[in-house]
């Protein structure tokens, strides 16, 4: 491995597991000799809402339009959700022509002025992943870059996975920290004015489809069957002239 000018923050990074300085320092230690602009750290459930944990040199009003609004549209997300990627992981493995017409790219990271960005996907505990992503304004990150990121990647896991060990127990990051950049999970409200055709267990579902929430989990919760999921979703998709989940957030967000 090519340690370049990791030493000092790799030390720290070590000496920092178990405390609340962990996160921090593991940004330090990725981004040592990777150049970036700025970044962004967010915590990704297979059925829950993304959490934005901390980030440097990023817009807080940006932070809230995400949480708002983008995080259905986040590649990253989609992919977790979907295939549970761990690992290092470019934007442009991710980004479809459709993705890079749309609102996570065309939408959400032009008006962050950022141009690229690459995600470092930690296991974070349960359905949950930890991303830290380094992201640029300007250039697009070398493959050369990258090929360094997954060379360090067993460094980054075991140190991650030491933290989650050290913490025992008391390990907990189902909430997003309060403090400098940081921001706490946010949940979409359905305003009462929007669809009133939706009957009471309709809205209710639909609000758990825009938590995040897949199929099966809906069906759990709301103890009913996933057949009986998909015919309230054909139902509803009919009342409101629509076929896809993305034309639902749409209506949601445009709305608002």
């Amino acid at each position: 491995m090519r340690m370049g000018n990791i030493w000092a923050p790799l030390a720290r990074a070590i000496a920092a597991t178990g405390t609340d300085r962990h996160v921090d320092c593991l940004i330090d230690l990725i981004g040592a000799d990777i150049a970036h602009d700025l970044v962004t750290v967010t915590r990704y459930s297979a059925t829950k809402t993304p959490e934005f944990v901390k980030h440097r040199r990023f817009s807080d009003e940006m932070v809230r339009r995400y949480l708002d609004n983008y995080y259905v549209f986040d590649p990253f997300y989609a992919s977790w959700r979907r295939e549970r990627r761990l690992g290092i992981l470019p934007l442009k493995r991710l980004a479809d022509e459709e993705a890079r017409r749309g609102q996570y790219i065309a939408g959400f990271l032009a008006q962050s002025e950022i141009c690229d960005e690459v995600g470092i996907m930690l296991s974070d505990g349960g359905d949950w992943c930890l991303g830290i992503f380094l992201d640029r304004s300007t250039r697009s990150f070398k493959d050369s870059e990258i090929a360094l990121l997954e060379e360090r990647l067993p460094v980054f896991e075991a140190l991650h996975a030491l933290d989650i060990t050290a913490r025992g127990s008391d390990f907990s990051r189902t909430s997003a920290p309060t403090g400098p950049g940081a921001s706490p999970q946010q949940k979409p409200t359905i305003p009462t004015s929007l669809w009133p055709e939706l009957s009471l267990r309709e809205r209710e579902l639909v609000q758990l489809i825009l938590a995040g929430h897949p199929t099966a989990t809906i069906a759990q919760r709301l103890d009913i069957t996933v057949g009986t999921v998909k015919n309230h979703r054909r139902r509803i998709y009919e009342k409101l002239d629509i076929t896809t989940e993305r034309e639902l957030f749409l209506q949601f967000f445009q709305h608002r």
